[in-house]
């Protein structure tokens, strides 16, 4: 019996979702056996809908970890796929993913992302952002997975729990969720021949500070409740140590997302992929300070009030 596929997408007026759906549009798998979902705003008026493609629409924006869990409320698919609204997957992507589901145990399969080249900055942000995931990485379990390119058995879902609606931004909501999928006795399936394209809109040096530095923030590597589990050490819980050794630790990271052989013909990137490094401690530093915007985490969160959903409030924790 074939499995019924769910992919789900949130979307923030994506300049590019036609593209992401028509390249899913194209895969060679039996689409009757799937659903899109894309969750969110399309502000370009790009999203086509049809038996195929539902667009549900937040009427305000949302985080991606509150526009996945509503998409899995609207999905009825056995398989859940998590997509970003940014990234294009190949030809092969869903059948690869989907034959992966066929061997004993595996619940959870992540696929590989390859980049674009052409900017600078979206090129080094890439590199210092998902350079372990690469569809030339070797294949294997991980200890985290992206949720860009990510699907999993409804009944992992069911176990572990929804996405944490408390993340304000693309930035460890999806470490997080792969971290509790460990600590329920999953593994973490690693499968880079299902890869996308990522294609992000940061492309200037302000882009690239903004998004190490939140996902510095948000890491699950300053997160209390992680930080025995994961085995770090003492120099992640205190702002003042992740500073003073912030240069070492960029240092040392950005020769680590080299080692991959084949992102060698990109080293000319290694100053923009060290900056990178160096944010991410800066917006650790800032979360172990306490100043750290984050989303109320509740189920009411997505109420609606006379058909609209309610914005959200941020507050200091």
């Amino acid at each position: 019996m074939k499995s019924f596929v769910s992919i789900i997408i949130p979307n923030l007026c994506s300049p590019i979702i036609d593209q992401v759906l028509a390249a899913i549009r194209a895969q060679d798998f039996d689409l009757s056996q799937v659903e899109i979902l894309v969750v969110g705003l399309d502000g370009p008026g790009l999203v086509q809908t049809d038996k195929l493609v539902r667009l549900v629409s937040t009427h305000v924006p949302v985080p991606p970890a509150v526009a996945r869990n509503l998409g899995v409320q609207e999905a009825k698919g056995d398989i859940l796929c998590f997509l970003d609204a940014d990234c294009i997957p190949d030809r092969h992507w869903l059948s690869i993913l989907m034959s992966r589901y066929n061997e004993k145990d595996v619940n959870i399969v992540g696929g590989g992302v390859r980049f674009l080249t052409s900017n600078y900055w979206t090129l080094a942000d890439n590199i210092a952002t998902f350079s372990p995931y690469l569809d030339t990485a070797p294949a294997g379990t991980r200890e985290q997975l992206p949720s860009l390119n990510l699907s999993l058995r409804r009944e992992v879902w069911e176990t572990v729990g929804p996405f944490d609606e408390r993340y304000p931004r693309p930035a460890g909501e999806d470490a997080d969720w792969t971290i509790r999928a460990r600590l329920s006795g999953y593994s973490l399936n690693f499968e880079p021949r299902a890869f996308v394209v990522h294609c992000p809109i940061r492309s200037t040096f302000r882009d690239l500070w903004a998004h190490a530095v939140g996902f510095g923030t948000y890491s699950t590597k300053v997160d209390k409740r992680y930080q025995e589990i994961l085995g770090l050490p003492f120099i992640f819980r205190h702002w003042v140590l992740i500073l003073l050794a912030a240069p070492g630790m960029a240092l040392w990271a950005s020769l680590r997302a080299f080692l991959n052989i084949h992102l060698w013909r990109y080293l000319y990137t290694f100053p923009a992929v060290y900056i990178a490094k160096l944010g991410w401690c800066w917006g650790a530093s800032k979360r172990l300070r306490g100043q750290v915007i984050w989303y109320p985490s509740s189920t009411e969160i997505m109420q609606k009030s006379s058909g609209v959903l309610s914005p959200l409030k941020s507050y200091r924790g």
